[in-house]
C-alpha cells in the first residue's frame, strides 16, 4: 500500500510539470500566432504581389495584356480601366496563402466573415490506443443509503406438503382448578316446604321490614324500617338489642316507599318515594346513590304488591342483588339483575307473570317465588338463570293479618317475614335436602 501511493504521488507531480511546461508553450505559440497575423495585415498588399510575381514571371507590359484578354473573353467587348482594377484585386485575394487567413480569424476572435462551407475533406487516420493505467487503491466503503419503499407483496406460494406427525409429547403436569361459575346449579334446587316457624319479637306497627346483611357472616346488626314511609331506619346490635327495643336511628335522606328494602354488603337500598329511583345508602360513609329504573309502575297506587304497598322489591340470594317491579307497558313482573360494584342494571328478565296476581315474592337460588294474593301459599316459581317457568306449590301461612314483607337470607337458608305486627323465620327445605 505504501508503494502503491508513492507511486500516485510521483506520477501526480509528473502531470503537474507537464501542465506547467505545456501552458508556457501554448502562451508562446499564441504570441506568435498574434505577431503572424499583425504582420500579415501590414504587408498583405506587398506580399500577395511578391506572390503573383514570382507564379507568373512576366513583366508588367504582358501582365496587363494578359489582364485585358482575360477579362475581355473570347468575344466580349473590353472593359475600363476601373473594372480592370477590380478584377485584377479579386483575382490577387484569391491567392493569399489560406494559412493566413486562418491565423487572422482566429487571432480576431470571430471578426472574419466565413465564406460557404468547402468540400468535405478526406478522413484522418486514427490514432494509436493509449496503454491502461494502473489501477488506483479502492476507496472506503460508503455510508448505507436510505431504505427504499417496499414492494408489493408477491403471490402465495404453493401449499407445501404435510409434514409426517411427530412423536407424542410428555404428559404434562395437571392445571390449576379452574374457578365455579357464581350462578348456582339449580338441580333440586327447589323449595320443598317452608318449616319449622319461630317468632323473633313482636313490633308497634303493622307495616315494615326486618333485615340482615347476607353477606357479612359475624355481623350481627339487624335494620328495622317501620311503617311503608319514612326516611330514618333503626339499627340494632343484635336479635336481643331488638327484642329489648335498644336501636341507633339512621337517616338514609330520602323517603322510602313500600316494605321491600334490603341490606346488602354494607348498604341500604330501597325505593326513593314518588320516583322511579333505586336508592344505595351507604352505612360507612352515609353517602346516598341513585339508579333510575325507566318504563315502570312507581306511583298512583299501582303497586306491585298491593298487600304491603310496594312498588320496587329489592332480594338477594346466592347469585347476588336482584330488583323485582312491574313493567309498565304490560304490567308483568320483571326482574332486573343488579351490578353491586358498578350499581347498574346488568339484565332484565320478563316473566309474563301479572302483577295482580301476587301478593308477595322472594327470590332463592336463582328462582322467583310468588304468593297468591291472600298470601298463603306459594303459587308460582320462575327460573331466572334459564327463563323458563318451575310448577311449585308451597304452603306459607294462615290467610289473616297481613303479611308486609317476605325476604330470604342466603346466609343461614332461613325466610323473613314481617306478618301480623309479628316478625318471624321459616327454615327453607328443598329438594335437595332430601
Amino acid at each position: 500500500m505504501c508503494a502503491l501511493a508513492l507511486l500516485s504521488a510521483a506520477g501526480l507531480a509528473v502531470v503537474l510539470l507537464r501542465q506547467t511546461q505545456l501552458s508556457v508553450r501554448l502562451e508562446k505559440l499564441d504570441a506568435q500566432l498574434w505577431d503572424v497575423s499583425e504582420r500579415a495585415l501590414v504587408g498583405l498588399p506587398s506580399e500577395v504581389a511578391a506572390t503573383h510575381t514570382d507564379q507568373q514571371g512576366a513583366k508588367p507590359e504582358e501582365r496587363h495584356h494578359s489582364r485585358s484578354k482575360r477579362s475581355r473573353g473570347p468575344q466580349g467587348p473590353p472593359q475600363d480601366d476601373e473594372q480592370q482594377d477590380m478584377m485584377m484585386m479579386m483575382m490577387t485575394y484569391s491567392m493569399v496563402p489560406v494559412r493566413v487567413l486562418v491565423d487572422l480569424c482566429n487571432s480576431t476572435k470571430g471578426v472574419c466573415l466565413t465564406g460557404p462551407p468547402g468540400p468535405p475533406g478526406l478522413p484522418g487516420l486514427n490514432g494509436m490506443p493509449g496503454f491502461n493505467g494502473t489501477d488506483g487503491v479502492p476507496g472506503q466503503k460508503g455510508e448505507a443509503g436510505v431504505e427504499g419503499r417496499r414492494g408489493r407483496r408477491g403471490p402465495a406460494g404453493e401449499k407445501g406438503d404435510p409434514g409426517e406427525k411427530g412423536d407424542p409429547g410428555e404428559q404434562g403436569s395437571p392445571g390449576e382448578k379452574g374457578e365455579t361459575s357464581n350462578d348456582v346449579i339449580l338441580e333440586e334446587c327447589i323449595i320443598k316446604s317452608l318449616i319449622n316457624p319461630r317468632n323473633i319479637t313482636k313490633m308497634t306497627t303493622t307495616f315494615g321490614a326486618w333485615m340482615q346483611d347476607a353477606a357479612l357472616q359475624d355481623d350481627e346488626r339487624i335494620w328495622v324500617a317501620e311503617h311503608f314511609s319514612g326516611q330514618v331506619v333503626k339499627e340494632y346490635q343484635s336479635i336481643a338489642s331488638l327484642q329489648n327495643d335498644s336501636s341507633n336511628t339512621i337517616d338514609i335522606k330520602k323517603f322510602f316507599q313500600g316494605c321491600g328494602h334490603t341490606v346488602h354488603n354494607g348498604s341500604i337500598y330501597y325505593h326513593i318515594a314518588g320516583t322511579f329511583k333505586i336508592g344505595k345508602f351507604d352505612l360507612r360513609t352515609r353517602k346516598l346513590y341513585t339508579l333510575a329504573i325507566e318504563n315502570t309502575l312507581y306511583h298512583n297506587l299501582s303497586y306491585l304488591l298491593h298487600n304491603s304497598k310496594t312498588y320496587f322489591k329489592l332480594a338477594v340470594d346466592e347469585n347476588g342483588l336482584w330488583l323485582i317491579f312491574a313493567s309498565g307497558t304490560d304490567e308483568s313482573i320483571m326482574v332486573a339483575r343488579l351490578n353491586e360494584r358498578t350499581f347498574s342494571v346488568a339484565s332484565f328478565i320478563n316473566t309474563t307473570y301479572p302483577r295482580t296476581k301476587a301478593g308477595n315474592a322472594f327470590i332463592a337460588c336463582g328462582l322467583l317465588y310468588v304468593t297468591d294474593a291472600k298470601d298463603a301459599k306459594v303459587t308460582y316459581a320462575f327460573d331466572l338463570l334459564k327463563g323458563k317457568a318451575v310448577n311449585v306449590s308451597v304452603d306459607l301461612r294462615s290467610s289473616n293479618g297481613v303479611l308486609a314483607m317476605l325476604s330470604y337470607s342466603p346466609r343461614d337458608r332461613h325466610l323473613y317475614i314481617w306478618d301480623s305486627n309479628y316478625v318471624k323465620t321459616y327454615d327453607v327445605h328443598f329438594l335437595s335436602d332430601d
